[in-house]
């Protein structure tokens, strides 16, 4: 990567050990009324919701087009078997979703994939986050891809936290290099190999 590496310590340090012990399991957070499933096309406007309150008033994400019916569509259609998209849901009530992505369109990444989370606001803090990861990286493991990378907005401490928690460790920083709500965001890369899964 060309981009500067962080220095040792800082916030990196804050991120805690670089030895973490497993995430938990989804089925073992699942208890209650929150159950983990494939999205479909009637889940589209919900994750479509929560998306564009993201990218239209958020730092989390370094996205700034909403999304409409037809776009939303096209975005679940080029998620193939080996991209899924999954949803956390309460009966008819979808509370997030993540999705894994091709890292690179060239060959020789086919097997490194980037991850998305979103937690719906009201939502937060109840260990969603946890289990759309976990089966994130679950799902990447079963189906052969080397590793995961997350592009997180480097204020975005909560994403960050999350991550390290599920054994992601820091690789790079890019330095302002995305701008977005009228101010300039360092963006913090992560990565998680999954031959330890």
């Amino acid at each position: 990567m060309r981009g500067r590496t962080p220095r040792a310590g800082g916030f990196f340090a804050a991120l805690g050990p670089r030895s973490h012990p497993p995430a938990p399991s989804v089925p073992a957070l699942c208890a209650g009324r929150v159950e983990i499933r494939d999205a479909c096309e009637a889940d589209l406007a919900q994750i479509a919701a929560i998306w564009n309150h993201e990218v239209l008033g958020a730092e989390t994400t370094t996205d700034t087009e909403p999304r409409d019916p037809a776009t939303q569509r096209d975005w679940l259609a080029r998620h193939t078997e080996i991209y899924p998209v999954i949803v956390a849901v309460t009966g008819h009530d979808l509370v997030a979703y993540g999705s894994l992505s091709p890292y690179q369109p060239k060959p020789a990444f086919a097997r490194t994939v980037e991850d998305s989370v979103y937690v719906r606001q009201d939502r937060r803090g109840a260990g969603l986050g946890t289990m759309i990861l976990g089966e994130l990286v679950r799902r990447a493991g079963a189906l052969g891809h080397r590793s995961i990378l997350a592009r997180i907005t480097a204020k975005n401490t909560a994403s960050l936290r999350l991550h390290a928690r599920h054994g992601f460790r820091p690789v790079g920083l890019e330095r302002e290099s995305a701008f977005k709500l009228g101010r300039w965001h360092d963006v913090t890369i992560m990565q998680r190999h999954l031959d330890a899964t």
